[in-house]
C-alpha cells in the first residue's frame, strides 16, 4: 500500500522543515534544543499542517530518544497509562526516557491529562503535546508548567509553493501541472502543507483529459476546513468584535465561515453567551437568555439545522443596546482589597457568635425596604463598583419617584409658558425634586399623555 504524498514528502531533518524560521532557523528554539541534545517536555500549538507531528518525530531522532505516538482522538489514557508504567522494562527506554507524542492532546481532560504528571516530574518519559487549541484553555495549569510552548505559524504560500515544486519532481509527474494550478493550490491550502499535498495528489489521480483547475476545485469540493490563514480563534475572535460593534451582517458573514469549516456548533453558542454577558450585559437581559436558551438548543438539532437559531441570536445580540458595565463592576470588585465583614452582617446562628457582637444592628430588609444600612466594610462604604451606562441599568437605582405635589405644580408652570411645548429643565427639576433623570421622564410621559408627544431628552411637542 503506497503511502499518501504528504507522508512521502514528510522532512527528515530540521534542515528540510520550511515555514518555521522562529523555530528551525540557524537561531531557533528547536535548533538549539537538537544540536544540545537536550529535550524538555512541550507542546505545540499551531493550525493543522504546519509540522507539528514532523518536528516532533526529527526530534526525538536527532537527540537520541524513543518515539511513542498516541493520539487525543483514538487513543485511550488506559492505553497510555498501561504504556507508562510498563515502558521501564522495554529494552529500548532502560537507559533513556521516550519521547511520548501526545497528538490533539486536547482531548484528553483535565483528568486524564493528570495521569501524565508523576512520569514527567520522575523524569520518566518526555512528553510532546500537538495541539490546534489554545493550550491556556484546554490545558491544566500543571502540566502546563512543566512543559515549554512553542508557536507554530499557518504556512506561507510561497513557502506551500516550493514543497508542492519538490513533490512534482520527487514524483516525477508527467506532463508537470500548470504553474497556475500550482499557485493556486498553495493559496487553496490556507497554511495547511498537508492540504496542498493531498490536492496535488487528488489532481494527479484525476484523467488526464481532467487535469486543470477547474476539475481539481470540483473534485476538492471547496475548503477543507475554515480558512487556516485566518484560525479558530481568529475567526472567533472577529465574530464576537463585530457583535461587540452591532454589525450583524459581519457576525452572520463569520458565523458563516465557522459554520462552512466545521465548527462545533456548541462553541459559537459559548461565544454568544460570553457576548451577551460581557457587551449587552443588563442593557438588554433578554440577549443572555436567548443566547442561553440557543445553546442548549444546538446541542439537541446539531448540524445542519443548528445554524437557524444560532443566526436569530446572533442577529439579536448584534442589535442590542451594549453596556460592559457589568464585567466593569466584577473587575472592580475582584480588585478590592479584602476587609473584615462588618459584625452586623456576620453569622449570628449559634449562641457564641451572639456573644461575640455577631449580628447585632442589622435591621431584616423586609421589615422596612426603604430602611438604610451599611453593608460594605467600613473603608469602601462610599465604593461604587456598579457604574450604570444605560437608562435600563439606571432605572434600578430610581427608588425615589418625584413628589407628585410639587411635579404637578412646576408641570403646570412650564406648560403655561410653553404652550407649544419645547424642552423641559430636566437637570433643575431631578435637583429640585431629588429624583433621578429616569424617574423622572417616567412622570413626565404620564403627565404629558394626551397633550404631547414626549421625544428623548424630555423634548415636549403639541400633539
Amino acid at each position: 500500500m503506497t503511502a499518501p504524498l504528504a507522508e512521502r514528502m514528510r522532512p527528515m531533518t530540521l534542515d528540510e522543515v520550511v515555514g518555521q524560521p522562529h523555530l528551525v532557523g540557524p537561531k531557533g528554539a528547536l535548533t538549539r534544543l537538537s544540536l544540545s541534545k537536550r529535550l524538555p517536555s512541550m507542546v505545540m500549538w499551531g493550525p493543522p499542517g504546519t509540522g507539528k507531528t514532523t518536528l516532533a518525530r526529527i526530534l526525538a531522532k536527532e537527540t537520541g530518544h524513543g518515539f511513542v505516538e498516541f493520539s487525543g482522538v483514538t487513543g485511550s489514557a488506559a492505553e497510555l497509562k498501561k504504556f507508562l508504567l510498563d515502558q521501564k522494562s522495554m529494552p529500548l527506554f532502560r537507559t533513556v526516557p521516550p519521547v511520548i507524542f501526545l497528538d490533539e492532546i486536547h482531548r484528553f481532560n483535565r483528568a486524564q491529562q493528570d495521569i501524565l504528571l508523576p512520569f514527567l516530574e520522575r523524569g520518566e518519559a518526555i512528553l510532546i503535546g500537538a495541539t490546534t487549541e489554545n493550550p491556556a484553555f484546554y490545558l491544566n495549569p500543571a502540566l502546563r508548567s512543566r512543559c515549554q510552548l512553542f508557536d507554530l505559524k499557518a504556512l506561507e504560500p510561497v513557502a506551500i509553493r516550493g514543497v508542492l515544486d519538490r513533490a512534482v519532481a520527487h514524483e516525477q509527474l508527467d506532463p508537470p501541472p500548470p504553474s497556475e494550478l500550482l499557485d493556486w493550490l498553495s493559496n487553496w491550502a490556507g497554511g495547511d502543507m498537508r492540504s496542498a499535498l493531498s490536492g496535488l495528489e487528488v489532481w494527479a489521480d484525476l484523467p488526464a483529459k481532467e487535469r486543470d483547475i477547474a476539475s481539481l476545485q470540483s473534485s476538492l469540493g471547496g475548503r477543507l476546513m475554515f480558512d487556516r490563514a485566518d484560525g479558530h480563534y481568529d475567526l472567533a475572535s472577529a465574530f464576537q468584535k463585530s457583535l461587540r460593534g452591532s454589525d450583524a451582517d459581519a457576525a452572520l458573514y463569520y458565523l458563516s465561515r465557522m459554520i462552512r469549516g466545521g465548527e462545533d456548533p456548541r462553541f459559537i453558542a459559548r461565544r454568544l453567551m460570553v457576548t451577551a454577558a460581557e457587551d449587552v450585559g443588563n442593557a438588554d437581559p433578554q440577549a443572555f437568555i436567548l443566547a442561553e436558551t440557543v445553546s442548549r438548543a444546538v446541542e439537541r438539532i446539531g448540524w445542519p439545522e443548528a445554524r437557524i437559531p444560532l443566526a436569530q441570536a446572533v442577529i439579536y445580540v448584534a442589535n442590542a443596546q451594549k453596556s460592559n458595565a457589568t464585567v466593569k463592576a466584577i473587575d472592580a470588585a475582584l480588585a478590592a482589597e479584602d476587609l473584615p465583614i462588618p459584625d452586623s452582617l456576620r453569622d449570628s446562628h449559634t449562641s457564641t457568635a451572639k456573644k461575640a457582637g455577631r449580628g447585632a444592628g442589622y435591621h431584616y430588609s423586609h421589615g422596612d425596604y426603604d430602611k438604610a444600612q451599611q453593608f460594605l466594610p467600613d473603608k469602601l462604604r462610599s465604593e461604587r463598583f456598579h457604574e450604570p451606562l444605560r437608562p435600563q441599568e439606571r432605572s434600578w437605582r430610581d427608588k425615589d419617584e418625584p413628589e407628585t405635589v410639587r411635579l404637578d405644580e412646576l408641570w403646570c408652570e412650564w406648560v403655561a409658558l410653553n404652550p407649544e411645548g419645547g424642552e423641559i429643565p430636566i437637570d433643575a427639576w431631578c435637583a429640585e425634586l431629588h429624583c433621578s433623570k429616569e424617574a423622572l421622564a417616567r412622570a413626565v410621559h404620564h403627565l404629558a399623555s394626551g397633550s404631547f408627544r414626549v421625544e428623548r431628552a424630555l423634548k415636549i411637542i403639541l400633539l
